[in-house]
């Protein structure tokens, strides 16, 4: 019988969390701040996470949940979609 061990994610410390935020432009701020809203509403899904060879994350890619799919956007186009 093997064990499996749970350990939650590695999370930032709040001094390293300080340290990222005091990196950031006001601009970078401002966008941070809106999505981070967006996505605790609901209105943001995961798309994709990129990583470097190191494994470490280089960005996070959120989309709107209600944003139609590639393959349906020229579709689409013939029909007005409110």
């Amino acid at each position: 019988m093997t064990k499996h061990s749970h350990t939650a994610p590695v999370k930032m410390t709040t001094h390293q969390a300080k340290t990222l935020w005091n990196t950031l432009s006001p601009e970078q701020k401002k966008h941070f701040n809106e999505m981070y809203q967006k996505l605790q509403n609901g209105e943001l899904m995961l798309q994709n996470v990129n990583v470097d060879d190191n494994e470490k994350i280089q960005n996070i890619v959120l989309e709107p949940k209600d944003k139609f799919s590639k393959p349906i956007e020229p579709f689409m186009s013939h029909f007005k979609v409110d």
